[in-house]
């Protein structure tokens, strides 16, 4: 009955004079989630729109509900996104190998150079994330409209700034995606977008609410929604600093906006930050208590009269050939590195659903800034479709310190080039200063002729702290010094796992009267690495498992001094019971076979087993079980990425030789215990713990036990010694 009323309204046979609705949708970054609100009372209501215009987040929402998604639709998107993960400028935790989240991770500063000149983004984040979403939501229709603003589903514009001459830029055309990428580029926080040879941003610092921008499809009526905050205190991150300096230089140009609309809408967003992405559900309700507001002063603007709805059904187009496949903005990396990430293939038929795909493994290369694709026609029925990718910088510099309360402050550091000769190979030279001092050379990889093979050279020098225990009780320190070589390569089983065979050839000498007794000793042999890891996190996991099992072949006709075979199995687990309490288990097991060197003793102590020191056990052999009850706390900073937990373990283990233990049974002095409670959290120099543990409490000498605390702050990027 409604569609028979509007189509009489439009052909003059009605009483009720017709009128065309335009909307105008302003930015304000996360509090634009309110427009939400607003097209879900405005659709309710039976409001259509002759065009809609917008600005930032009222680009991104105007823009996905032009292009034919309802309001419900655009909610759900909005609040199950993972908004930590669009703004991110690494690519996805999941989508990389192992070894590259491995290494990506090690340390907490990492600075990208040019030749040894440190590079400084145009902004922070390039958003490829958000132009992944976007990719996925508009590409089919925007295919099938032509690249046509005016044949979407409701006709649309997207404003932005260019940046150079700084001249208002309202779009029309083209890849709907990229226009809404543009608008959203906050000024020195998101890299601009470059269109047709010119850098755009935000539309906001010249027109923040675009109603003068809307009146070009010509409507009769415009409602405006603004969402800016009334407080002149700003958050404190960058995304609120910068958004509110937008808000400032848009201030004048607003009111005169408001003027030129028939009724404004202002969601009440004042307890809201620009930065409060993760509060979608209270910013979407916000738009739609406004909304209702405004509703009576709609309606009685609107008595009478019949509103008119050029809302197209957009049809299916057939799908071209793909005639050739191409890459635009490769200057280092080599063509053959990356064809492997592309799926699309010449001669078979467009399928743009795989060429988001091939993107968004381009991306997770690890190789490139930003990466997106246009098609090109290139006959009849046929195109070529065009990877266009911005290479990022390959030269970094790597900074991390950590600090416990053994080995004191260690910092440690790394200079290289990621993409060496475009083979996708790193070359790196890193040191550390502390406990060890060391000093590294190689090269690394993931990747070689075509299929995922990680390898690694390094040639490394390193100097370390070491301590004997006696019955429990400290001894002495000794200096071990190491020179040596380690050469390694081996398949990458899926972005979870890999393993590696490889040789290494050591030299060690021992400096301190407590080895004074031992001879320096050369070791080498053949190794094997084997790990898997699915946890959510490297550093302080919330949930998953992940183990390594390695192992290393001596036999002196190589080099070495000794003929032995040492094997070591590690694993952790962390089960979540219910949302703030979870389980962790893990384990250690290690065994050799023949006469092991000194250096390749098993040192157990500290984090690893609560209630000894670290290094209190130095053996041929270890096992050891562990278990600790997790209750997170609460979020630092309100975010995911700092949760605190407190946690409340112990373990057991022993030392003795298994032999022995099958031979002569086990005994309470062959059982090592402790139990403690701690404190962890992440913060932005890496895991901060704090651990206070009674150990082999029920026993009498030797190892008496006693009380240990431990304290660390910082990742983990020292090599396992």
């Amino acid at each position: 009955m409604r569609q028979f009323l509007i189509l009489l309204g439009i052909i003059g046979f009605t009483a009720g004079e017709p009128v065309r609705i335009g909307l105008a949708l302003s930015g304000g970054a996360a509090l634009g989630l309110a427009h939400i609100g607003v097209l879900k009372v405005l659709e309710r209501e039976g409001l259509d729109f002759v065009g809609i215009a917008g600005n930032s987040m009222g680009s991104l929402v105007g823009g996905v509900y032009a292009a034919g998604y309802s309001a419900v639709e655009i909610e759900s998107i909005a609040l199950n996104a993972d908004w930590d993960r669009l703004f991110s400028s690494q690519p996805a935790f999941g989508a990389q190998y192992l070894q590259e989240k491995q290494q990506a991770q090690r340390y907490v500063l990492r600075f990208h150079h040019q030749r040894f000149v440190p590079y400084l983004p145009s902004g922070l984040v390039p958003l490829q994330n958000v132009e992944l979403l976007l990719n996925r939501l508009l590409a089919e229709i925007e295919f099938n409209t032509g690249y046509d603003f005016d044949s979407l589903v409701i006709p649309y514009r997207a404003v932005s700034v260019d940046v150079n001459k700084g001249e208002l830029v309202v779009l029309r055309s083209g890849r709907l995606e990229q226009a809404i990428r543009a608008s959203i580029a906050i000024p020195g926080v998101f890299s601009p977008e470059v269109i047709d040879g010119r850098e755009l941003v935000d539309g906001g610092v010249l027109e923040y609410l675009p109603v003068e921008a809307v009146k070009e499809f010509q409507p009769d009526f415009i409602i405006a929604v603004l969402t800016m905050r009334r407080l002149e205190k700003p958050g404190r991150s960058l995304v609120d600093i910068a958004s509110r300096s937008i808000d400032l230089m848009g201030i004048a140009g607003v009111q005169g906006a408001k003027r030129m609309a028939d009724v404004v809408i202002e969601p009440d967003v004042t307890r809201f930050l620009h930065s409060d992405f993760a509060r979608a559900k209270e910013l979407i309700a916000a738009g739609e208590s406004a909304a209702v507001q405004a509703l009576p002063l709609i309606r009685e603007k609107l008595r009478g009269r019949v509103v008119i709805s050029v809302r197209k059904r957009v049809e299916s187009k057939v799908l071209p050939v793909v005639r050739e496949v191409r890459f635009e903005g490769l200057k280092r990396t080599r063509r053959s590195l990356i064809l492997p990430y592309v799926r699309t293939r010449e001669g078979a038929g467009l399928n743009l659903g795989a060429v988001i795909s091939d993107i968004e493994r381009l991306f997770n290369a690890g190789l490139f800034e930003d990466v997106n694709f246009r098609l090109e026609p290139a006959g009849r029925d046929s195109v070529a479709v065009v990877y266009e990718v911005t290479e990022r910088p390959f030269g970094f510099y790597a900074i991390g310190v950590r600090y416990d309360n053994y080995d004191n402050v260690v910092v440690g550091g790394e200079v290289g080039d990621e993409n060496i000769l475009g083979s996708g190979a790193t070359v790196r030279l890193a040191g550390n200063l502390g406990n060890p001092n060391e000093v590294r050379f190689g090269v690394t990889g993931t990747r070689i002729f075509r299929i995922p093979f990680g390898y690694r050279l390094d040639g490394y020098f390193s100097s370390s702290t070491r301590t004997l225990w006696k019955e429990g009780r400290f001894y002495s320190s000794y200096l071990a010094r190491i020179t040596g070589a380690v050469a390694e390569a081996g398949y990458i089983t899926g972005r979870d796992g890999f393993f590696n065979v490889g040789v290494k050839g050591e030299r060690v000498d021992y400096v301190g009267a407590a080895v004074d007794t031992l001879n320096a000793e050369n070791v080498a042999g053949l190794l094997f690495n084997m790990e898997f890891n699915n946890q959510d996190r490297l550093d302080l996991p919330g949930k998953g498992i992940a183990y390594r099992l390695s192992g290393f072949y001596s036999n002196s006709r190589v080099w070495s001094e000794r003929n032995f075979l040492k094997l070591n199995l590690s694993a952790e687990q962390v089960v979540q019971i219910f949302a703030p309490v979870s389980i962790r288990f893990w384990g250690d097991f290690g065994y050799s076979f023949g006469h092991l060197s000194f250096s390749e003793y098993f040192l157990t102590g500290g984090e690893q087993f609560l209630g000894l020191a670290p290094e209190e056990f130095v053996t041929t052999q270890r096992m050891v079980l562990g278990s600790a009850l997790r209750l997170r706390l609460f979020r630092m900073l309100n975010q995911e990425e700092y949760p605190v937990y407190l946690e409340f373990g112990g373990n057991l283990g022993t030392f003795s030789r298994v032999e022995r233990l099958i031979t002569e049974g086990i005994s309470l002095d062959d059982v090592h215990w402790g139990a403690g409670a701690g404190v962890m959290t992440n913060t932005p120099l890496g895991p901060l713990r704090f651990w206070g543990a009674l150990g082999n409490f029920l026993k009498k000498t030797p190892h008496p036990g006693g009380i240990r605390f431990y304290l660390s702050l910082g990742k983990e990027f020292r090599y396992r010694r």
